[in-house]
């Protein structure tokens, strides 16, 4: 009885500080895709990324007025840029992009496969100041190359290196996004990390978007997502680095909140989190769907969309329908992760709260 009530009440206080901050929007954290030229192409890229990427993107010099038009508007020092792709380092003028970022206050990091990442380029992001580094590694060498091409683990596994030796210090964490494939290899995949000395890993479901639509066979199911939370939960108790780290998605229920990451679900898209696609149009996450972008940086102000927008994603009243209408753990979930949401008009792709068989109660 004492745990239902504390856990009500902690419901209680996510739902009232989700409405604080729907209200006041503070802009904490802005995702720059950069590009969406990569020099991969993952089978389960939810972005449909590739080499051959060939539609207009804003150039470096736009990328630049617009990082001084948001410095202007909004405190630099508060917001983290978040540079996402594609592969960031494929751009050309990155680094004159990175290093306005720098002179203008942002705090700043970057998201990368590892292949572009040579010793030169690891010296350059060490003299740029960068604060965090995401290297993404989904499995094992041998089934990763399987999955996203051959010798793109000994690139990460060489990226990391080449930061090492440049004197990086900033965070460094691989991420991992979880097929049905790699989920009984965790633990080699760990030891793996932990040879590269990277000290921090966050593992994520893979995603049904983009390529992976098509890929429903490397989707994990109910039973590979207890799999991942449960070696976890294990492997952020045992004391040993890399510190496993679950994703931003979904509500999870009581079991694993705040056991499998540091902190408890809140999708906080067009509230704390915005962002900005590779051709100026203004969203929030990088994997949202195309019905939730709000403007276009090319004709418009961020500023004055990010306050005068942004509706759908502060009053998530529209996602309490279908399973969500009478689910116990609306309130502190608001309708889970709004990647997952194809429209306004759909329900969610997945819910991890569901897969997990929780329903009207917890």
């Amino acid at each position: 009885m004492l745990n239902g009530i504390v856990r009500r009440v902690e419901d209680e206080v996510a739902a009232r500080r989700f409405e604080r901050l729907a209200r006041s929007h503070p802009l904490r954290y802005l995702f720059i895709e950069i590009t969406r030229k990569c020099t991969l192409a993952c089978v389960y890229c939810g972005s449909d990324c590739s080499p051959t990427w060939a539609r207009p993107e804003l150039g470096s010099d736009a990328w630049i007025d617009v990082l001084r038009q948001i410095a202007a508007d909004f405190e630099a020092r508060k917001v983290m840029l978040a540079f996402t792709g594609g592969e960031p380092l494929f751009k050309t003028g990155f680094f004159d992009v990175i290093g306005e970022a720098a002179r203008l206050g942002f705090p700043f990091g970057m998201v990368s496969n590892g292949t572009l990442l040579t010793p030169q380029a690891a010296a350059r992001l060490v003299k740029s100041g960068m604060g965090a580094i995401s290297l993404s590694l989904d499995a094992p060498p041998d089934i990763n190359d399987d999955l996203r091409g051959r010798g793109s683990a000994e690139k990460v596994a060489q990226a990391a290196a080449n930061l090492h030796a440049a004197g990086y210090r900033g965070r460094l964490e691989i991420i991992s996004t979880v097929t049905k494939p790699a989920v009984p290899h965790l633990d080699r995949l760990r030891r793996h990390i932990a040879a590269l000395r990277v000290p921090e890993w966050r593992l994520a479901p893979l995603i049904p978007i983009g390529r992976a639509v098509k890929r429903k066979d490397l989707l994990p199911d109910a039973n590979d997502l207890r799999a991942i939370l449960d070696f976890i939960r294990r492997g952020r108790m045992d004391g040993c680095r890399p510190i496993p780290e679950f994703g931003e998605e979904c509500y999870l229920g009581r079991a694993y909140e705040r056991v499998v990451r540091p902190y408890r679900f809140q999708c906080l898209a067009g509230v704390t989190v915005g962002g900005i696609m590779s051709d100026g149009r203004i969203g929030a996450c990088p994997e949202l769907n195309e019905c939730f972008l709000q403007g276009d940086v090319r004709h418009e102000r961020f500023r004055d969309v990010w306050n005068e927008r942004y509706r759908v994603f502060r009053d998530r009243r529209w996602t309490r329908r279908g399973a969500c209408a009478a689910c116990d753990a609306f309130a502190p979930c608001q309708g889970g992760s709004l990647h997952l949401y194809p429209s306004v008009d759909d329900e969610p792709l997945r819910c991890l709260y569901r897969m997990l068989g929780n329903g009207a109660t917890d």
